[in-house]
């Protein structure tokens, strides 16, 4: 899926005392694939931004297209089609003037169809699938098959279908089958979070968001957390948007990193090179990433340590380094 934002902006309560900004002109474009981080203050308009990109918050002013291939066979053109959902804001004055867009292009990108009122929204919402911060507390069924199967079903997969997808995601997360029919309250926390990344997975997504996925767990946790979501990536091409607070993580397994600061992306780039830029991170009030701080420790001693972004690869540095000295 790709993923287009232009002058998007966002003000609640507008025009009352408690009028505020939380976007301001936002630019992004997300392609199929990509793994990117989002980074900024707690504030920073982070949250207000991915609740734009399944339909959950609509834009004050500005626009969005999201861009997806489908399996939808149209007798007509004999070919699979290549469909653009858009919303826009002709008039941010008027809550109901904001619209949305359904135009279809053949495999040759020619326009097939254009201006259809897209009155529902399930589409967008199967293909971008968002996971908020603590989301095991949106666990509510009596037993875990039925939280997994609830949003396919909503979607209007047939019931048979959404099991066997249950039985298929619960196992991508790390769990037993055998853990369908037990009741989510009765698991960890890490556990209502894996079965909660599972609810949404089997809504089969083409864009997973996932809100500080890593909260609360302990290390292993995290660890095992943000491998699936990796795998995910790299294995299933999804495209993932991981918004956090943690910077290693972020140095590690995105491929990109977007910073907000006051409604605003104000940098957007490589990780390692914004990661790395502490005059940068200082104006911004971000702390850098725990192991490149160390990195610069060492290069201060006179270790001349080359570019790395994961403990494993520091680790390999200093075990050859060590030997080179003679230290075993």
């Amino acid at each position: 899926m790709q993923i287009k934002i232009k002058n998007l902006s966002h003000i609640f309560s507008r025009k009352t005392p408690w009028e505020f900004q939380a976007l301001n002109n936002v630019n992004f474009e997300v392609k199929q694939g990509e793994y990117v981080g989002v980074i900024g203050q707690t504030g920073s308009g982070k949250t207000t931004f991915i609740e734009h990109l399944n339909g959950l918050l609509l834009p004050t002013k500005g626009e969005i297209t999201w861009i997806y291939d489908t399996e939808i066979y149209n007798k007509k053109i004999k070919q699979n089609e290549v469909n653009t959902l858009e919303v826009y804001c002709s008039n941010p004055k008027m809550k109901n003037s904001v619209r949305f867009r359904y135009n279809q292009y053949d495999e040759n990108k020619k326009l097939i169809r254009e201006n259809k009122r897209f009155r529902k929204i399930k589409t967008l919402r199967k293909n971008v699938g968002i996971v908020f911060q603590f989301a095991e507390y949106q666990l509510f069924k009596a037993t875990i098959e039925e939280d997994i199967i609830f949003g396919p079903v909503s979607l209007g997969v047939p019931i048979e279908e959404a099991k066997k997808r249950a039985e298929k995601y619960i196992q991508l997360v790390g769990l037993p089958t055998s853990y369908l029919k037990r009741s989510p309250f009765d698991l960890s926390g890490g556990q209502k979070r894996r079965v909660a990344l599972a609810g949404i997975l089997a809504m089969e997504p083409n864009c997973l968001v996932v809100d500080e996925p890593t909260a609360g767990l302990d290390p292993v946790g995290v660890k095992e957390i943000l491998d699936i979501i990796a795998d995910l990536n790299e294995n299933h091409n999804v495209t993932i948007i991981n918004v956090t607070h943690d910077l290693d993580n972020i140095l590690a397994r995105s491929k990109r990193v977007i910073i907000f600061k006051d409604g605003q992306i104000v940098r957007d780039g490589k990780p390692y090179e914004i990661l790395n830029d502490v005059e940068f991170l200082k104006e911004n009030n971000l702390q850098p990433p725990k192991l490149l701080e160390f990195v610069n420790k060492l290069r201060n001693k006179g270790i001349n340590v080359p570019k790395v972004t994961t403990e494993e690869e520091l680790i390999a540095f200093l075990n050859d380094y060590l030997k080179s000295k003679g230290v075993n």
